[in-house]
């Protein structure tokens, strides 16, 4: 049996060769300029799926860095901000201490007065000390100043409420702030209505955590916040996740919270980063002491010229030295925690990395065998489709 070898059936075998050879000499030079060994999953569906982890991982890991990396910032800050007011008290106390022996005398208390005026602006000045648009020593009220230069008594913003609610009538507050220390009270409806039928939950802690569901109709009253406060509502429709709130400031100078400012720094891991103002300058710090009121007490029994309530002082000034020194001790672990986490994740980068490129970079070297390989084939095979096209009868008579 004869198979017949038509024309027909040696151009479709060139024309087919050439173009399987053109397709993979496109791929080649795709994979040459753009240096990646995979360019689309058709390539390599399993190489893909694990590049599509790992970037994914290298990801995360690049935040958690930002995150580590932004928070020695604040920290690196924080500790300065402490040192010099560290320096600041130091330069008190030896007002102090000169000042209270019999050396001195009126005249020299009024001058040492005007100093200590100096380094209680500068010390307000430090407490208040910003971040970019956020306030170092504010808990988590970052966007306010969280201290005030003069001394003011227990006082309570108007009630605020979320952007969302639905809820579009007054709140109005009650009652004398009594706590001793700086609080946010949130109240969130549970079930919606009108006052007689929504009830609420209760916060004392910013939203942290919440009491119980009121009863429906307890909307319709005085509700009671604790601590002496109260909040009332006019009638109206609550709808469910309405939320209101009221800060209230117990009697001194500061005017943030004591909450933590926290951030991720690995899977279910984060890292405290901030130093309250109020574990720093005020009497709720461990040693008890509140800065601002110690130099106002100095200032005052400097001007009165009155030698023993200026001795009086001495202590408390070694007393707020050691709460502002225990304050960088803080930071300065958190530093070192945060040190080692950013070297961790920094290896854990340059090894997530060095697996994709593992996986997806292209050998260069052979990529350039591979092109001058099918240069050659492509070549040939042109030459082919040459030599058939003028194939006539002629070439077959002797």
């Amino acid at each position: 049996m004869s198979i017949r070898i038509t024309d027909n059936m040696r151009y479709q075998t060139v024309v087919g060769n050439m173009f399987t050879i053109q397709r993979q000499y496109s791929e080649v030079m795709e994979k040459l300029a753009s240096m990646k060994r995979i360019n689309r999953i058709s390539e390599d569906a399993l190489g893909s799926s694990q590049l599509v982890d790992f970037k994914k991982t290298r990801a995360d890991v690049a935040d958690f860095l930002k995150n580590a990396r932004d928070a020695e910032t604040w920290l690196s800050m924080t500790e300065t901000t402490l040192n010099s007011a560290q320096d600041l008290l130091v330069n008190a106390a030896e007002l102090a201490v000169s000042q209270s022996s019999a050396t001195a005398n009126a005249a020299t208390r009024r001058i040492a007065a005007q100093n200590v005026q100096a380094l209680y602006d500068q010390l307000v000045s430090l407490a208040n000390t910003k971040m970019g648009d956020r306030y170092l020593f504010a808990g988590s009220r970052t966007d306010s100043p969280p201290f005030t230069p003069e001394f003011q008594e227990a006082r309570t913003d108007e009630p605020g409420a979320a952007s969302g609610n639905v809820y579009s009538g007054k709140a109005t507050k009650g009652g004398v702030y009594s706590g001793d220390g700086n609080k946010s009270f949130v109240l969130k409806i549970v079930e919606g209505g009108d006052e007689g039928t929504a009830t609420y939950s209760l916060s004392t802690d910013g939203g942290k955590t919440w009491g119980p569901p009121s009863l429906p109709g307890d909307l319709a009253g005085t509700i009671s916040l604790g601590d002496g406060l109260t909040i009332g509502f006019d009638a109206g429709t609550f709808a469910k996740g309405d939320v209101f709130y009221l800060n209230a400031y117990a009697p001194g100078y500061y005017r943030g919270n004591g909450e933590a400012l926290a951030v991720s720094i690995g899977k279910n891991t984060s890292a405290v980063y901030n130093v309250s103002g109020e574990e720093v300058f005020t009497n709720r710090g461990k040693a008890g002491v509140d800065v601002f009121q110690v130099l106002a007490d100095l200032k005052g029994a400097l001007e009165n010229n009155k030698p023993a309530d200026i001795a009086a002082q001495i202590d408390r000034l070694s007393g707020a030295r050691e709460q502002v020194t225990m304050a960088v001790a803080k930071s300065g672990a958190t530093a070192r925690r945060l040190e080692m986490a950013k070297n961790t994740l920094e290896g854990m980068d340059q090894g997530m990395t060095t697996m994709i490129a593992d996986i997806e970079d292209a050998d260069i070297a052979e990529l350039a065998t591979q092109v001058a390989a099918k240069q050659v084939a492509l070549q040939a095979c042109y030459e082919v489709a040459s030599r058939i096209q003028n194939n006539t009868i002629l070439n077959f008579l002797k």
